[in-house]
């Protein structure tokens, strides 16, 4: 899948937040997406940082979820060009790695709102640190912007 063909939460759900979720391998794709998608996430999706930077510039996006591949470089190269222009100043990130890139959360610590998990990863270590990534305070302007806000129990209102 690329950007182009990007998945839509069904409209009688509420979404939860949009999340450009990029892996170049289309299973970990498809099933990353259907995990965020079944927790009411509405998931655009991306093989190739190419088709990541098409979809930043195309939608209004609240977090990144990305593998990071065989090249974490090329990664946080891209998240930080990407962090460079309006579209994505305030967006978060989360990047998935593999157990041998270990030592890439130190260097996710100058990028802020950037998580980063080692794999395996369970939806139910997921989730909370994609939550937490689309609801952290910086992001509280635009939220406020758009009429959103957390739909979790747990969760203050911020008026």
């Amino acid at each position: 899948m690329t950007a182009s063909h990007a998945h839509h939460a069904p409209h009688d759900r509420r979404s939860s937040g949009r999340i450009l979720v990029i892996d170049a391998d289309p299973i970990s794709l498809v099933a990353l997406a259907g995990v965020l998608d079944a927790e009411h996430f509405e998931c655009l999706c991306a093989r190739s940082l190419d088709a990541a930077g098409k979809a930043v510039e195309a939608h209004s996006l609240d977090l990144v979820v990305c593998d990071v591949g065989q090249d974490p470089a090329a990664v946080l190269a891209w998240l930080e060009r990407i962090r460079n222009h309006q579209a994505g100043t305030s967006l978060g990130a989360v990047l998935i790695a593999d157990s041998r890139w270990s030592g890439l959360e130190r260097k996710t610590e100058r990028l802020a709102a950037t998580h980063c998990l080692f794999k395996p990863i369970d939806p139910t270590s997921l989730l909370p640190v994609v939550e937490q990534a689309i609801w952290m305070p910086h992001l509280i302007d635009t939220h406020r912007r758009r009429g959103t806000r957390p739909s979790r129990p747990g969760w203050l209102k911020l008026d």
